[in-house]
Order: C-alpha cells, then sequence, then structure tokens
C-alpha cells in the first residue's frame, strides 16, 4: 500500500493564491464600509482597496452584498468557541463567574460592530436581504441554546430555544446601539445580564443535575 494513500491533500498553490485574494477583499470591504457606510461604497473602490480589480472581485464574489454574509460569519465566529465554557458554569451558576465569561465576550464587541454595522445598514434599507443576513434567531442564541441543554438547565430544545431568546434580546439591543455608536457601560451591562441568568438558571435548573 502506498504510504501517501491516506494523507491529506494539500491545497494547490493556485487554491492558496485565490484563497488569500479573497481574504484580502473581504479585509478591503471592512475598511472601505467602515470609512463610507455601505451603500455610499462601489466595488470598485473595495477592489482597489485590496490591490485587486473590479473583475478579480467577480471571481470571488456575485456583487456587493455578498461581503455582508462573509462580515456576519467572521463577527459570528469570534463568539462561537466561548459557548463551551458556559455549559460547565450554568452548570453550578454563579453570578461572579458568568459576569466573568460575559465581559470576555463583550471585550471583542469594539472587532464585531465594525463588522456588523453594514451588515445592520443594509438590513435596515432592504427587506429582503435582512431576512437572509438577520435571521428570525438571535445571534448567538442557537450556541447559547445547546449550553442550556447541555448543562440541563432546560430539558428539551424548544425549551432552550425560548429561554436563550430571552437572554440573548437585551446583549443584541445593546450591541446594535454599539455597532452605531452608541456607547455602551459594558461592566454594568455583564453584572445585570449575569445575575439575570444566574437567577434563571437556578430556577430552571433541572433536579438530579451536576451541582443543583
Amino acid at each position: 500500500m502506498s504510504p501517501y494513500r491516506n494523507a491529506v491533500a494539500t491545497p494547490s498553490l493556485r487554491a492558496r493564491q485565490k484563497a488569500a485574494t479573497r481574504e484580502l477583499i473581504i479585509d478591503a470591504a471592512v475598511v472601505v464600509f467602515a470609512a463610507r457606510g455601505y451603500e455610499n461604497s462601489r466595488i470598485d473602490e473595495v477592489a482597489s482597496c485590496a490591490g485587486t480589480s473590479r473583475a478579480t472581485f467577480y471571481l470571488h464574489f456575485r456583487r456587493k452584498s455578498d461581503l455582508l454574509f462573509e462580515l456576519r460569519h467572521r463577527a459570528e465566529q469570534d463568539f462561537e468557541p466561548d459557548y463551551r465554557k458556559l455549559v460547565s458554569l450554568l452548570r453550578d451558576p454563579r453570578v461572579e463567574e458568568i459576569q466573568q465569561w460575559l465581559l470576555r465576550g463583550l471585550s471583542r464587541w469594539s472587532e464585531a460592530a465594525v463588522l456588523m454595522r453594514p451588515v445592520f445598514d443594509a438590513a435596515d434599507q432592504d427587506r429582503m436581504l435582512a431576512k437572509q443576513l438577520l435571521p428570525e434567531t438571535l445571534p448567538g442564541s442557537k450556541p447559547l441554546a445547546r449550553a442550556l441543554v447541555d448543562a440541563e438547565v432546560c430539558p428539551d430544545e424548544s425549551t432552550a430555544d425560548a429561554m436563550a431568546m430571552v437572554f440573548m434580546a437585551p446583549l443584541f439591543i445593546a450591541f446594535r446601539r454599539r455597532a452605531f455608536g452608541t456607547p455602551v457601560n459594558e461592566e454594568r451591562l455583564a453584572v445585570l445580564t449575569a445575575q439575570s441568568w444566574t437567577a434563571m438558571a437556578v430556577e430552571h435548573l433541572r433536579p438530579g443535575s451536576a451541582n443543583h
């Protein structure tokens, strides 16, 4: 048997260059959208900022709005890993520990706000695009719902989905305000959110679950 049969295929140089160019265009969109706003930004400006051409842009994206999905994905990626840690915190909920968990997430709001502001801008202008960019479930509510089930705070997914929406709504409103430049007292927000999450988790924690 060939020793290379089970080797992982390495992307070709062309594929790596294509992926790198795509990332450069997304990086450029972040800069241009932040400076000019989504509506006032043109594809030519994004391409120029990326050091490429309009033709190259269309090799990677069909339209300007495609970039918004990439920005939303980047923002979501920043928050996803923290929910694994939240499972253990919810099994024995304490205000101080959940507050610190929240503060670590809120510390990344500055970067995420830059990514999400053009997304919110475009969604406000176009209802059809809003349905695609901002689904009915609040950002973060799905992984939070999974954490609530895994921590045995909720007995089923339906209950967890509803509780996650209640948990996330104030944070989403505050984050949207931050994205549009309104100051948010993140420490106070973390304290109040941690208090409400802890009280709710303690009340609903399933009998027989760990540390209950």
